[in-house]
């Protein structure tokens, strides 16, 4: 988001998306992947950056449901997928 932000704020490109995980989905996922939680504190740095013309978006997408018959994806001890 900050690599956008830069870019964004000096005209580099007109917009920019980063798309998260929700909170919930984020157990789901391995442990290497962000999710809006984790960027909200920064909120309030990212729009102070001055920008003349432009966008910056996150999108936050979310899971149906879960079930109990489909398998989880295997985690290392490092938190990456196995498999």
């Amino acid at each position: 988001m900050n690599k956008l932000t830069m870019l964004v704020s000096k005209g580099i490109l007109s917009a920019g998306v980063l798309a998260v995980p929700s909170r919930d989905l984020y157990v789901y996922l391995t442990d290497r992947i962000g999710n809006i939680k984790e960027l909200e504190p920064y909120f309030n740095l990212w729009k102070s950056v001055p920008c003349e013309s432009g966008v910056l978006e996150i999108v936050v997408f979310e899971h149906d449901a879960t079930s109990t018959e489909v398998p989880r994806i295997p985690k290392g001890t490092d938190g990456r997928s196995r498999g």
